[in-house]
């Protein structure tokens, strides 16, 4: 669980209506103006893949990640937004990453009980990353996302995503 040894928080992670209005405005109030953009509409990485645009940045030793579902099945980041479009951008999520191999993770995720925290997200990408959400707002108020990266993938995005200081 949230004690696993090698867990450690990675990620702060926002969902908007508008992703340029949301970038403008936290690079008016925070000075974060690079990031790494990904469309999983253009490139997805497994079946079924939901339809976000996400932005990337490295800060103060986290990783801020906003998101924008872009439609149809995206509903565990869509349905915290206004449903009439307007503009929004609220707290979605806090990333954990288990650092290790791929038997740590699975190992991780085994201790999970998914009838008290159910998984509402599962992904991956080939052999390099794997993740699962878990629906934690009774009790905190918000997902946590659940990862694991290969040292490929670290250290190549490591090289995409900005790091500011």
């Amino acid at each position: 669980m949230l004690s696993f040894p090698s867990l450690h928080t990675h990620q702060i992670a926002y969902v908007t209506t508008d992703m340029g209005e949301a970038l403008r405005r936290l690079d008016n109030a925070f000075e974060l103006e690079r990031y790494h953009i990904m469309n999983t509409q253009e490139n997805q990485t497994h079946p079924n893949q939901p339809p976000l645009l996400i932005a990337l940045v490295r800060t103060a030793g986290t990783e801020l990640e906003v998101i924008q579902p872009l439609g149809p099945g995206a509903e565990v980041w869509s349905d915290w937004l206004p449903a009439d479009g307007s503009f929004a951008l609220k707290f979605h999520h806090i990333g954990t990453t288990v650092r290790g191999t791929l038997e740590d993770f699975e190992r991780y995720r085994a201790t999970w009980d998914t009838q008290k925290h159910p998984v509402v997200v599962d992904g991956w990408a080939g052999d390099d990353v794997r993740w699962f959400y878990t629906d934690e707002r009774a009790t905190l108020g918000h997902y946590l996302e659940h990862c694991w990266f290969s040292d490929a993938i670290t250290a190549y995005m490591a090289g995409m995503v900005p790091r500011l200081s």
